[in-house]
């Protein structure tokens, strides 16, 4: 077991590890007397393979993954599949000559969009706009250095063609079936290095395009270390600026079985997300979270719950996103009445926690100058949406696409909620046409201590007694026992969005009618229901 030290400097991006304390303090002096003020010592204990390792965390090999054990995925965008090869960028020389390197490849950039072909980035020869011209224009039309691609090492390069549209090189380039396209868009098609690619060159070309001029004095910016750096021309001057990220955070807010999410008026009907925003200056990620929660929300989170869980570049034009998990605070529950814990004796006394988890949810308070609509959606319908399974009476509900750090927050909290196997998980939990129907609440069960609540009501159905047949029929293939828990009837208005559970059976009793709305909103979590004891 070798002891090492292990220095991580943004100004370098590495990580250097030694086993002799000479070395580690060598190397700790040169960090010191960088211009860096944000050095980080980690002292760690383990086996350590060479005496001397070093790992460059932004060559191709190195992967940004989930913390979370549960969700072990690389990032979209996350993988440019390059090693940046930051040590030469200060190689003016090597710059030019690697340029003009017949290997040498050039990402294309036309106003934010990327080159495609055949589902792959168009990556084209840096000979095409002839040997030596690029560099005969002036220091702020020079390519910007991405990295070595790996495997080959061959030297690649990006610039805004845009300004470049004297050379007429689109006449020589583009080839049947190529086409510019928006990345954010079509990102989701690519394999994740190559969208990780495009995403960087987008990124460092709408940098260039949004700093020409010195914030300072106004004067012409020149390009710097492989485009990565940009120095005013004034003498006077003489202001460096380097690429800047905006950091946004985005909180998986959970309650109990349930999880916050919002939409934006902009969206696709039914498309629903978790809560984001910018990080405010003077902030820390974790009260940035709080923030935007109770900001578009109005809803508290127990600050000691805050996760960290991954990040994600999301160069649209260049955030970061990064990812947390948190808890909402417990709301006082006392909404849930005498009358309706008494007729939770019905269904039994096992589904009391069902209501009160339900009943005692946060209160959501909309900040609509933010936000069109906020729920809190239940694990079980999330995972039928994630799985792309057929949802109750047609509902539209959508999630961000795999690509997106949301739904893998999404995924990991579904997979970490562990659901016994059994063949209840296959019956669909509330099966109600629309209209005004009688309807019957039905416990199930497997016999091995397995069993779950479903709703079924129809309109063909003019019986309660019809429901309990036509449910027997449809369990029974799996072996399940069907035992009805009350009925009533339903108003449903799928196109209003509302429902209103109501009434008796004279077979079965009367249901538990606040049961059965908690189940129906659970499934149909974008209506409004009401529920009433009266009428038959």
């Amino acid at each position: 077991m070798l002891r090492g030290v292990f220095f991580i400097s943004p100004c370098v991006r590495r990580w250097w590890c030694c086993s002799q304390r000479s070395d580690c303090l060598g190397w700790s002096r040169r960090l010191a007397n960088s211009n860096c003020s944000s050095n980080i010592f980690l002292t760690i204990s383990g086996p350590v393979s060479n005496s001397r390792c070093f790992r460059d965390t932004n060559t191709a090999s190195s992967r940004t993954l989930m913390m979370n054990s549960n969700c072990e995925k690389v990032l979209f965008f996350a993988d440019v599949g390059v090693d940046r090869a930051i040590e030469k960028r200060t190689n003016e020389e090597w710059l030019f000559h690697a340029f003009n390197n017949p290997e040498a490849l050039l990402v294309p950039v036309l106003e934010s969009k990327s080159l495609i072909h055949a589902g792959k980035p168009a990556l084209v020869s840096t000979t095409i706009l002839s040997k030596d011209a690029i560099y005969q224009h002036e220091r702020d039309m020079q390519p910007i250095f991405l990295g070595l691609k790996a495997g080959t090492a061959a030297p690649i390069f990006t610039v805004d063609v845009k300004k470049f549209s004297s050379t007429d090189w689109a006449l020589h380039v583009l080839q049947e079936g190529m086409e510019w396209v928006d990345l954010r868009k079509y990102g989701p098609e690519l394999e994740p290095p190559d969208a990780g690619l495009l995403a960087y060159a987008c990124g460092m070309v709408h940098w260039h395009s949004r700093n020409r001029f010195c914030g300072c004095c106004g004067k012409k910016m020149l390009s710097e270390l492989g485009g990565h750096s940009l120095k005013c021309i004034s003498h006077s001057c003489t202001s460096s600026i380097y690429p800047r990220l905006d950091p946004a955070i985005i909180g998986l807010v959970t309650f109990g079985d349930y999880v916050l999410l919002g939409r934006q008026a902009r969206w696709e009907q039914g498309r629903y997300s978790l809560l984001a925003g910018f990080v405010e200056v003077g902030e820390t990620f974790e009260l940035a979270l709080a923030r935007e929660v109770k900001e578009e929300c109005g809803v508290d989170i127990d600050g000691k719950s805050v996760r960290y869980a991954g990040s994600q570049p999301w160069p649209f034009p260049s955030s970061l996103m990064v990812g947390f998990t948190a808890k909402a605070c417990s709301s006082d529950c006392s909404s849930m009445n005498r009358e309706h814990l008494e007729k939770c004796e019905i269904s039994g006394k096992e589904n009391v926690p069902t209501v009160a988890g339900h009943n005692s949810l946060p209160t959501i308070t909309v900040d609509t100058d933010e936000l069109e609509d906020a729920r809190w959606i239940h694990k079980d319908f999330l995972r039928t949406v994630l799985s792309a399974k057929k949802l109750p009476h047609g509902t539209t509900f959508t999630v961000p696409g795999r690509h997106a750090i949301a739904r893998i927050l999404m995924e990991s909290w579904i997979s970490s909620s562990r659901t016994p196997t059994w063949a209840g998980n296959d019956i669909p939990t509330v099966e109600i046409d629309e209209g005004v129907f009688k309807y019957v609440l039905f416990l199930l069960k497997d016999g091995k201590g397995n069993q779950k609540l479903v709703v079924r009501g129809s309109c063909s159905l003019p019986f309660h007694a019809d429901i309990l047949e036509q449910t027997h029929k449809q369990v029974r293939h799996v072996g399940l026992q069907v035992e009805p828990r009350g009925g009533g009837r339903i108003e449903h208005n799928f196109k209003q969005q509302s429902i209103h559970v109501y009434g008796f059976s004279q077979a079965y009793g009367q249901a538990d009618h606040t049961l059965t709305s908690v189940i129906l909103k659970q499934w149909l979590p974008l209506h409004q229901i009401s529920v009433s004891w009266e009428g038959y």
